[in-house]
């Protein structure tokens, strides 16, 4: 017989815990896209953006990316290799000590 509760207590969990780890690997990505601010000019105006992106020379630029982007995606991706960590030590019963 089964236990219909049980298998949805379980669907249920998995469905979130993988949607978690999808939205928080997906804003580290977000995250690492983040493009440098715009140069400012001597008389306090933004630099234009240069060519269009439709180029094939995707060059980063020396300014690079914010800081606060990179430790925010860090942040990310160490937080869905934990909650995979975790379902791994959840799943796997070897790792069960106690």
């Amino acid at each position: 017989m089964i236990d219909w509760a049980a298998f949805l207590i379980v669907f249920g969990s998995a469905l979130v815990s993988a949607l978690f780890v999808v939205s928080l690997y997906s804003l580290g990505l977000r995250f690492l896209a983040t493009p440098a601010p715009p140069a400012r000019l001597a008389d306090g105006s933004v630099a234009p953006n240069g060519p269009s992106r439709d180029d094939e020379d995707d060059d980063v630029d020396a300014i690079g990316r914010p800081r606060w982007a990179t430790v925010l995606a860090n942040i990310c991706f160490g937080l869905s290799v934990l909650v995979v960590l975790v379902g791994i030590f959840l799943i796997v019963p070897a790792l069960h000590f106690w």
